[in-house]
């Protein structure tokens, strides 16, 4: 049945404020591009798939982006690890077991959605936060490559004025055999890096990890 008179009204008191509110951050969202300089840095913003990447692009928003002529998200995606896809009668070679399926195909496929899917979420995140990227970058590195190298070589071919990224992102493990993205950046790149920390808090609020 039809909700009582007050609930109905209630309800769409919350509609029209959300409304309200969805309309004001856009409009304020536009006010702050048109405010960006139009002979500014140009700022390239790597990020990565861990919850950190949110604070970058929220200290871009609050001090950078405002001043760069040009914003360009990158997000660098590595081939490798183990992929699973269903297979038909006419990729299989029952007598060897083996698929005719080249799994680098399936794999450069997922990565791909993958990182389409990340680039679009990080985007939508900053248009909520007033500042819309003008373009978006996928890179693939290969297997014989790293994430690191695939961002340098694309640093050298765009010649970014300022780089940002995060303090965060891989692993203890993989930070000791590979080296962080954001220290390769740091020392190869020919422009300005800005490594992104954690906020003051959270490093107060996180517990040591003990390993046995």
């Amino acid at each position: 049945g039809r909700a009582p008179p007050g609930i109905r009204e209630c309800m769409l008191f919350r509609l029209l404020s959300r409304a309200r509110g969805f309309y004001t951050a856009r409009a304020e969202a536009r006010k702050r591009e048109e405010k960006r300089n139009v002979a500014g840095p140009h700022i390239m913003v790597a990020l990565d798939e861990s919850p950190y990447s949110a604070h970058v692009i929220k200290w871009g928003v609050d001090n950078v982006f405002d001043k760069a002529s040009k914003i360009t998200f990158v997000h660098a995606s590595e081939l490798s690890g183990a992929v699973t896809f269903s297979v038909t009668t006419s990729e299989m070679d029952f007598n060897t077991g083996i698929v005719k399926r080249k799994v680098d195909e399936q794999a450069t496929k997922l990565a791909i959605e993958k990182g389409q899917k990340l680039l679009e979420l990080h985007s939508e995140r900053a248009g909520e936060w007033g500042f819309n990227p003008d373009e978006q970058k996928l890179l693939l590195a290969s297997r014989n490559s790293n994430v690191k190298y695939a961002l340098l070589e694309y640093v050298d071919e765009t010649k970014p004025d300022l780089i940002l990224c995060g303090s965060r992102g891989m692993g203890p493990l993989s930070r000791a055999f590979l080296g962080s993205v954001a220290d390769y950046l740091v020392h190869n790149a020919q422009c300005t890096v800005t490594v992104v920390k954690e906020p003051w808090q959270k490093q107060q609020d996180a517990k040591p990890t003990a390993y046995s």
